[in-house]
C-alpha cells in the first residue's frame, strides 16, 4: 500500500531529527521508535501533499516525522499513566527505563515536533496541530475521570476517542493538504477525513482488545476492561443488560485486579449481545464518512491510496 522507499525515508528522518546531545534520551527515543508501528500519521501527511501536487518536497518529511513524534510522545506518556508492561510485543519503555526518564523523553519529542513546525511549517499549521495536542490532553484526562463509570455516555466516549486518537489523524491530513497548497475547504475536508478514520481506528482497537490475541496485538487483550475502561463493544450493549448483568459488569470494571474468569464472562456477555458486530458496523460507517470527504480532491492515484488506507483500518488484525 505504501512504497518501501517512503517508509525507509520516514525511518531515516525519524532518527535524523532525534539529535539531542543527551545520549540516554536518544537511547529511549530509539527504543520506542525502533519497536515498529504502522507510521500511518507521517504517511497521511505525505499522501495528502502528493494528492495535490503529485510529489513530495524535502520540506514535507520533517513535518511528517514531527507528527510521528507527537504520536510517540503520547504513547510514552500513556504507558506511564496506565502502568503498561508491554508495547508492540516488547517491554514498554517505562518498564525498561523508568517513569521519570520516559515522561521527560515524551516532553522532548513534543518540543522537537514544535521546533520542526517552527522551521518548516507556518502559523496556520501550528494553530491546527497545537489545538489537536490540547485536545489530546483533554481526551486523556476525561478517560481517567470516566474509569470505572458504567454511566459513561456515547458523547463522552467519542470525546475521549477524538482526543486519544482522531484529532492527530485529522491534523496529519490538514498539514499534508496545507503543504500541497490546498484551499481552506480542502484542508477542512482533509481534517474531517482524518477525524473519521481516527475514530474508526480507535474503534477497531477497542474491538481487537476483545477479539484478538496477545500474540497479534503485542500487548495483553482485554487490557481496557482490566483498567476499568468501558469501550464501544461494551458500551453498545449496556442498555440490553439485565440488572444482574449490569451489576456484575460494574463490579468487574471497579475491581483493581479482576480474575480472568470474570473478564471472560464480560467478554461472553458482549459477544452474546452483539457488541462486536455493532463496533465493526460503527467503524465502517465512519470510514464511509471519511471517503465521502475526498470528493473535494482531484481523482488520481493518491486519492485511491487514501480510499484503500481508510478501508485497511477496518480490515486490520493488529
Amino acid at each position: 500500500m505504501v512504497e518501501k522507499a517512503v517508509i525507509d525515508r520516514i525511518e531515516s528522518e525519524l532518527s535524523k531529527f532525534m539529535d539531542s546531545e543527551v545520549e540516554f534520551l536518544l537511547k529511549i527515543g530509539s527504543y520506542i521508535l525502533s519497536s515498529g508501528g504502522k507510521r500511518l500519521r507521517p504517511v497521511l501527511v505525505l499522501t495528502f501533499a502528493k494528492l495535490l501536487r503529485g510529489e513530495n518536497h524535502d520540506r514535507d518529511y520533517p513535518l511528517a516525522v514531527a507528527m510521528e513524534y507527537l504520536h510517540t510522545a503520547s504513547l510514552l506518556h500513556d504507558d506511564v499513566v496506565d502502568g503498561a508492561d508491554t508495547r508492540r510485543g516488547k517491554p514498554s519503555a517505562n518498564r525498561v527505563f523508568g517513569n521519570d526518564t520516559v515522561v521527560l523523553t515524551g516532553d522532548y519529542m513534543y518540543a522537537n515536533a514544535l521546533y520542526l513546525f517552527s522551521v518548516y511549517g507556518d502559523i496556520d499549521m501550528i494553530k491546527n496541530v497545537s489545538d489537536s495536542v490540547k485536545k489530546m490532553a483533554e481526551g486523556q484526562l476525561l478517560e481517567l475521570k470516566k474509569i470505572g463509570d458504567i454511566d459513561i455516555t456515547y458523547d463522552e466516549y467519542f470525546q475521549i476517542l477524538e482526543g486519544k486518537t482522531a484529532v492527530l489523524f485529522g491534523s496529519c491530513c490538514y498539514v499534508g493538504t496545507a503543504l500541497g497548497g490546498g484551499s481552506q475547504k480542502q484542508k477542512e475536508s482533509a481534517y474531517r477525513y482524518g477525524l473519521n478514520i481516527g475514530l474508526a481506528f480507535q474503534l477497531i482497537d477497542d474491538y481487537l482488545d476483545y477479539a484478538s490475541t496477545e500474540e497479534k496485538l503485542g500487548k495483553p487483550v482485554c487490557n481496557d476492561l482490566r483498567e476499568g475502561k468501558i469501550t464501544y463493544p461494551l458500551l453498545s450493549v449496556l442498555d440490553q443488560l439485565t440488572e444482574e448483568e449490569k451489576e456484575f459488569v460494574k463490579k468487574v470494571i471497579r475491581d483493581i485486579n479482576p480474575s480472568q474468569e470474570k473478564i471472560n464472562r464480560v467478554k461472553q456477555i458482549v459477544q452474546e449481545k452483539g457488541g462486536m458486530t455493532k463496533t465493526i458496523e460503527k467503524a465502517r460507517q465512519l470510514i464511509d464518512n471519511a471517503i465521502g470527504e475526498l470528493e473535494n480532491f482531484p481523482d488520481n492515484e493518491y486519492l485511491k491510496k487514501l480510499e484503500e488506507l481508510a478501508k485497511f483500518i477496518v480490515e486490520r488484525e493488529f
